[in-house]
């Protein structure tokens, strides 16, 4: 191929990238050179009649061309899109000079799981002498009569994917994963030959440690098709029972016959999740599931633990916590009873509210003398278990501060009040209000993340219902501490526990931690606009998001709590907590995640069905959006999340939603700009006015 004879066969002219040129043919090959004099020398390309692109699922082969091209100034996209599996899938190759160097991205955006292997071809000019050496990054060196050119890239890769076929040919292979998984990053750099025979090894090599791997990206994964995934386990009938006609109960994980508590979360979840979607077997699934409620609780007023719920339920109705022993655990049945009581705000349920307020009562029995909680779990004849009880506390909190604003009863806000001054006491200020360092922890918390995480969100709760600065100190002390904890991002394999999240004092994790640091980190966003707190809180999501098989949850991890409905739903409630906080990365922006509302000025934006389906977001890269709605004045709010690989977004919501505000830069108009967060991507926030 002699890229000379391009603009015989090319409909378009070449296309400049700073020192170099594109050429793209109808038929999907492309190449480029890079004139010398007036001359061109060719680099790199692919020739017809051969795919750039090869996939291969588990029972099709697929070769993928690039037959659209969008060029701007010093960049351009050769891009394609088909339906493969029933999965619109849109693949990219993204070209530009950076320092130089020619700069290849190849990436996927599916909206599904789709695993696949995928081949990337390469064709070398034919007259090189082309030799593959192994270094950091696998890396190819290209020796022309002028030019060395070394083609490195920016993934380590064990064992090395990139090989050589024949004489031309550079492949690089991507091992099965799922698509949103799947990119690659070369760098091609040219640089004259002054000696020949000089060292091309350590050139490589050279070239090899400068190139170090990017920092962590969000677009690894894509949160929207895991949440599905976990939504679709949620609606298994596979994974369903029925106690009574118009009951539906959860299996507590495979192959456990037991029924999970948490079946009440997951109805929570799949609302939340049809609030946004419309999906009406998420619904109905949903309000079965809340007709369950009554199964789990002890009804006995002659009972020293009525009212309280027991974790799972056998098929003869005989309970027990999820250890299977017989007792009732504090920090779960506060969860419980807090999704009950937003259940019946959300529909009215009064079953839902009688059971949590029965709860509430037994919870409220269980203190201490003090008022304190003495332990974390109570025995079939109403004693408290001694031990550490700060841990359940922040849990306790959220219920009380949901009861008062559904009752207005100060009893349940005093109460939450005197724990919080407990938990301030005891937990948070002895923290230092900066960096905290693990010796500085409280012994009893430690390896505790779930503790941790339910006192930020408490106090973060208590808050919004009484702003005191000493409700917010603390939870962003705790928060501070919550950050020692390591996420470990490698999806290639799960540790013998299932490591996901592990801290200087504890080396195994847990995937339901992982999701519950994110929480936390979350609430602590909506605290401190800090982007770190939203960059933690994104990368434990993708980090247990790897571990979700779409067809059977969690099966090789290790869970704290040994209940996939808990973990999925939590996931799933996770999730869109996280999508509601991207607009909020724009100034004067507050997300609510128990209304599921954001709020601007005397705006209120919620999610409306419809603009899952009617809105359309493309950029280069992108990992999420969120669309809500103002039910007053019918503008739409639009937030969009990329990995920062992209400077615009193009938005489609209708022929008349053309101008939008964009509420980062200030600026309106028909471009939706986006703006480059530290640690994030690039984030845009935009209000399209009706």
């Amino acid at each position: 191929m002699n890229a000379q004879t391009a603009p015989e066969l090319s409909v378009a002219p070449p296309v400049s990238l700073g020192r170099y040129r594109l050429y793209h043919w109808q038929d999907g090959t492309f190449w480029i050179a890079m004139p010398q004099g007036k001359a061109e020398v060719p680099l790199v390309g692919v020739n017809a009649p051969l795919s750039p692109i090869t996939l291969t699922t588990s029972h099709e082969h697929h070769a993928l061309f690039v037959r659209n091209l969008d060029a701007r100034k010093g960049e351009a996209a050769l891009w394609d899109e088909r339906v493969i599996d029933n999965v619109p899938v849109r693949w990219e190759i993204l070209l530009e000079e950076q320092d130089g160097d020619l700069c290849m991205q190849m990436h996927f955006l599916s909206y599904g799981s789709l695993q696949a292997e995928v081949h990337f071809l390469l064709n070398l000019d034919d007259e090189s002498l082309t030799r593959i050496f192994s270094c950091a990054h696998p890396s190819a060196l290209i020796e022309t009569a002028r030019h060395t050119i070394s083609i490195v890239t920016l993934q380590p890769a064990t064992p090395a994917c990139l090989r050589q076929e024949g004489e031309e040919r550079l492949v690089w292979t991507l091992p099965p994963a799922s698509l949103h998984q799947q990119s690659l990053h070369l760098r091609v750099h040219v640089q004259p030959c002054e000696q020949k025979g000089e060292a091309p090894v350590q050139h490589v090599e050279y070239r090899g440690s400068l190139f170090v791997p990017e920092a962590f990206s969000a677009s690894s994964l894509k949160l929207r098709a895991a949440a599905q995934s976990a939504v679709a386990l949620l609606l298994n009938p596979d994974r369903q029972a029925h106690l009574a006609e118009d009951q539906v109960v959860l299996w507590v994980a495979p192959g456990d016959r037991r029924f999970s508590a948490f079946t009440i979360a997951a109805a929570k979840a799949l609302l939340d999740w049809r609030r946004f979607s419309g999906e009406e077997s998420a619904a109905w699934t949903a309000r079965l599931a809340m007709n369950s409620a009554m199964e789990f609780q002890v009804l006995n007023a002659q009972n020293a633990n009525s009212g309280a719920c027991w974790d799972t339920v056998d098929e003869h109705k005989q309970g027990a916590d999820i250890t299977g022993r017989r007792r009732f655990n504090l920090h779960r049945n506060a969860q419980l009873f807090q999704h009950l009581l937003l259940l019946h705000r959300d529909t009215g349920s009064e079953l839902s509210v009688r059971v949590a307020f029965n709860g509430i009562s037994w919870l409220l029995l269980k203190r201490g003398a003090t008022g304190r909680y003495d332990g974390a779990n109570v025995l079939p004849d109403g004693t408290v278990e001694r031990g550490d009880g700060r841990g359940i506390m922040g849990a306790i909190v959220s219920v009380m501060c949901t009861a008062y604003g559904l009752t207005e009863t100060e009893a349940y806000i005093h109460g939450a009040n005197r724990l919080a001054e407990y938990l301030l006491r005891d937990c948070c200020q002895p923290l230092s209000p900066g960096s905290v360092m693990s010796a500085e922890l409280p012994p009893s918390l430690q390896d505790d993340v779930f503790a941790a995480s339910s006192i930020i969100q408490g106090l973060a709760r208590l808050y919004r219902a009484y702003p005191h600065e000493q409700w917010r100190d603390g939870a962003l002390r705790m928060a501070q501490w919550l950050r020692l904890w390591q996420i470990q991002a490698d999806l290639e394999g799960v540790g013998e526990a299932g490591e996901v999240l592990a801290g200087e004092r504890s080396p195994g994790g847990f995937v339901d931690a992982s999701i519950e640091a994110a929480r936390g980190a979350l609430w602590a966003f909506s605290l401190q606009r800090d982007t770190r707190w939203f960059a933690y809180a994104t990368r434990a999501l993708h980090t247990a998001a790897g571990y979700l098989d779409p067809l059977a949850g969690f099966p090789d991890a290790k869970l704290a709590y040994p209940d996939h409905v808990h973990a999925l739903a939590l996931f799933v409630r996770a999730y869109l907590h996280w999508l509601l906080s991207i607009p909020a990365l724009a100034p004067e922006v507050e997300c609510d995640p128990d209304l599921l509302v954001c709020r601007y000025g005397n705006r209120i934006f919620v999610p409306e069905p419809s603009l899952w389906q009617s809105v359309r977001v493309q950029a280069r890269g992108l990992i999420d959006w969120v669309a809500l709605a103002c039910p007053a004045t019918h503008d739409v709010l639009v937030a969009v999340l990329t990995d920062g690989s992209s400077g615009a977004a193009q938005v489609h919501a209708g022929e008349h939603r053309q101008l939008a505000t964009d509420l980062i830069g200030g600026d309106t108009g028909a471009i939706y700009p986006l703006h480059p967060v530290p640690g994030v991507g690039s984030v845009g926030v935009y209000i399209l006015q009706a």
